[in-house]
């Protein structure tokens, strides 16, 4: 998919003139899963994953081991196994912060339990499958807003049914509805031309989007704790924050 081909661009950049070496505290973290690839091990690399493990929406987020294994094809191919059982303890990692440890900038994360936190690639088969989520999202839309070119984020919060869409080039759409909506209903508010701003090296950012004095900010948590919420939303009336709410369910 476009966007996240733009994710791993940005962060690419961010560490290509970058890297150290790992350091040696850290190799116990990495080692068994270089391994696990290295043998194609598919119940061992399953154990070494954070559920759930997120994927670009509109692919659903991979809950347990038993469906990652079940699903391990859309997320790896034979080239990107391939890259992670031959990559280099000493060259082709990297700690970055508390947000974990990369792979070849940002390929893979690991956190320092050794537990695999994000895959920033896709595949031929798992953009497939997402070109088949996208058509059926469409059709679940009002006829307003069923036009667009790829889905980046549907989310609720306590008062809001929210979504994003790219509408080709990075044009991104913001739709809102009260949370007592169907999105096959007329939206309450559609804004166009948003802003995607990356928040450092992690691929957290956020989405801005303008409407005379009134800001929409969506802060979207691609690397977070345990309890961190997948996003929230942020609205201002100039500098006044007038609302903040957590994002309590995101497709």
């Amino acid at each position: 998919m476009k966007y996240l081909n733009y994710i791993f661009l940005c962060l690419s950049l961010l560490f290509t003139s970058n890297t150290f070496a790992l350091e040696q505290k850290y190799h116990e973290s990495v080692l068994p899963i270089i391994a696990a690839f290295k043998t194609q091990d598919k119940a061992a690399i399953a154990a070494h994953i954070r559920y759930p493990l997120k994927r670009q929406y509109p692919l659903p987020d991979i809950k347990n081991e038993a469906e990652f294994i079940n699903r391990f094809d859309e997320v790896f191919d034979d080239e990107l196994v391939a890259v992670i059982g031959s990559s280099n303890i000493n060259t082709d990692w990297d700690k970055v912060g508390w947000r974990g440890i990369m792979l070849n900038n940002g390929v893979m994360w690991v956190d320092t339990d050794g537990k695999i936190i994000g895959i920033n690639t896709q595949n031929a088969e798992e953009q497939a499958f997402a070109k088949r989520l996208i058509e059926q999202d469409k059709q679940s839309l009002h006829s307003s807003i069923n036009t667009f070119e790829e889905p980046m984020l549907d989310w609720k919060t306590a008062s809001y049914h929210i979504r994003v869409d790219d509408l080709g080039d990075r044009n991104y759409r913001y739709v809102a509805w009260g949370i007592d909506k169907s999105p096959k209903d007329k939206p309450d508010m559609v804004l166009l031309n948003g802003d995607i701003t990356f928040e450092g090296s992690g691929g957290n950012h956020h989405y801005t989007f303008k409407n005379g004095r009134y800001s929409y900010i969506l802060h979207v948590t691609v690397i977070g704790c345990d309890t961190s919420p997948p996003g929230w939303l942020e609205v201002y009336k100039g500098d006044e924050q007038l609302l903040k709410e957590r994002v309590i369910s995101a497709e």
